[in-house]
């Protein structure tokens, strides 16, 4: 996988193969599975979708939605990390109707006009070119299909500058305007932004109870 990757994807890869090497993994759904859940319901994902879960890590939101399309469906996990990959085609609850892919997100090996919708949980702000990975996702969707990018790290939580100090790859933040205005200069249509935010009675919110939800349809 690692052979011919520009320097920056290969930094990435290094990374998150170090990440599952510590357990970090399936630690992900801890933090982020309600805010996803919430996502989820926004797509609306019916039987018989196909669906790409693009980062999935080591593939517990994959796993999700392909229990919410069904066995005519298909959920389809991309990550650029090949231990992340390996770890998710290894889970003992794999389903039948998933299939994990190791790629870059800028160049992901699937048909053109296949996938109905496109989730992203917690990785688009990872991607050097935001833009050429919105191509990419133009190419993969069907006419009408729809993406939502799904991202605590973003200019309104307030413990994302912190998370950008620790991290050891670079990352984009971005407020949820700035993401409105990405999308609508790609040409994407039907975009919407929510911001979701802890409750107002919450004394000592989780540092994941922030998240934007950015949603387009394919140009």
């Amino acid at each position: 996988m690692s052979a011919g990757l520009p320097e920056g994807q290969e930094k990435l890869r290094r990374e998150f193969n170090a990440w599952q090497a510590r357990g970090r993994g399936e630690s992900m759904a801890r933090h982020h599975l309600p805010l996803t859940e919430r996502a989820l319901e926004r797509m609306g994902i019916a039987t018989g979708d196909r669906v790409l879960d693009l980062g999935c890590g080591a593939g517990w939101a994959t796993r999700l939605i392909a229990g919410r399309v069904g066995p005519r469906g298909i959920a389809v996990g991309v990550d650029i990390s090949d231990a992340m990959i390996r770890e998710a085609q290894e889970h003992p609850d794999a389903p039948r109707n998933a299939r994990f892919l190791c790629a870059p997100a800028e160049h992901i090996p699937w048909e053109g006009g296949f996938f109905t919708h496109v989730l992203s949980v917690e990785s688009f702000y990872y991607y050097a070119d935001q833009s050429a990975v919105l191509r990419e996702l133009e190419r993969l969707l069907a006419p009408g299909g729809r993406i939502f990018l799904l991202m605590c790290l973003f200019r309104g939580n307030p413990n994302a500058q912190s998370w950008v100090d620790k991290l050891a790859v670079p990352v984009h933040l971005r407020s949820a305007e700035e993401y409105r205005e990405l999308l609508r200069e790609a040409g994407w249509r039907d975009i919407a932004v929510e911001v979701f935010t802890p409750p107002t009675d919450d004394p000592a919110p989780d540092e994941h109870a922030w998240a934007c939800l950015a949603m387009a349809t394919r140009p």
